[in-house]
C-alpha cells in the first residue's frame, strides 16, 4: 500500500500584489489607512466560506471595528483570492467598500500579508453572523479611556 504525501503550500497576498491588483502605490492615502488599520488591530476576524474549484479558490470573510465609531458593528469585508495570491475580489459593507478601495479592505489585505490564507479557521453561515462578538470585545478593551498618567507617552515626559 503506497502513501501519499501531501504538500500544502503557504497561501499569502503579497504587498506587490496589493499595489497591483489596486492599481495604487504606498504614497497613496487608502493604502497609508489600511496599513494603520492592520498594525492597530481592528481586523477583529478572519475565516474561511468555502473553498471552490478544487482549491482553486479561497473565499474568506474579515470583520473590521469601524475607525470612526469603535462601538459599532464593524465592517464586513467579503474576499476572493485564488490559490496563487492573486485577488480576485473584495467588497466592504462601508459606504465606500463597493469600489473595492476602502481601508477596511486594505487593512485585510495587509493583514492577510501576515497569515497563511490555509490556515483560516472555517466559518459557517450562523458563524459569521456572531463570531466577530467576542473577539471584538477583547480589541474594544484596548481603547477604554485612561487617565492621562497612565499613558506610556506621559510617564516618559514626567520622568525627565
Amino acid at each position: 500500500m503506497q502513501g501519499f504525501v501531501f504538500f500544502f503550500i503557504k497561501m499569502y497576498i503579497s504587498e506587490q500584489e496589493i499595489c497591483r491588483w489596486s492599481e495604487t502605490n504606498p504614497s497613496k492615502r487608502n493604502y497609508i489607512e489600511g496599513k494603520k488599520i492592520a498594525n492597530a488591530e481592528h481586523i477583529v476576524k478572519c475565516g474561511k466560506l468555502s473553498e471552490t474549484n478544487n482549491n482553486d479558490e479561497v473565499k474568506f470573510v474579515t470583520f473590521c471595528m469601524q475607525t470612526s465609531n469603535l462601538k459599532n458593528k464593524p465592517h464586513e469585508i467579503n474576499c476572493s483570492v485564488s490559490c496563487n495570491g492573486k485577488i480576485l475580489s473584495m467588497v466592504c459593507t462601508c459606504k465606500a467598500g463597493l469600489g473595492e478601495k476602502c481601508k477596511h479592505i486594505f487593512g485585510t489585505l495587509f493583514y492577510c500579508t501576515l497569515i497563511d490564507l490555509n490556515t483560516l479557521p472555517m466559518l459557517s453561515c450562523t458563524d459569521v453572523k456572531c463570531s466577530w462578538k467576542q473577539d471584538y470585545k477583547r480589541v474594544l478593551e484596548t481603547y477604554i479611556p485612561r487617565p492621562i498618567e497612565e499613558h506610556s507617552c506621559f510617564r516618559k515626559k514626567k520622568g525627565n
